[in-house]
């Protein structure tokens, strides 16, 4: 899933993600985002350890987002 956050409707945030540290991690977090429903697009950066996630800001907050990444095992931080 590509994150391309086009239409207005939808809001696009970056999280640094420290414990990015393989493809393996970058892989596990990005499936544990891309699985919640209300989520567009998401793009991991392994070399500057971050998530960028597009979703509908009106169906799921960002502390939902930070959940579902400190559950799979990555504490995240607005960037």
């Amino acid at each position: 899933m590509t994150c391309e956050c086009v239409h207005k409707e939808f809001m696009e945030v970056e999280w640094s993600v420290p414990t990015i540290e393989s493809k393996e991690c970058a892989e596990k977090v990005g499936l544990a985002i891309e699985e919640i429903a209300d989520v567009r697009g998401v793009k991991v950066n392994l070399l500057l350890k971050t998530v960028t996630v597009c979703f509908d800001d009106s169906r799921i907050g960002l502390q939902h987002l930070k959940e579902v990444m400190n559950n799979a095992g990555f504490p995240a931080v607005l960037v």
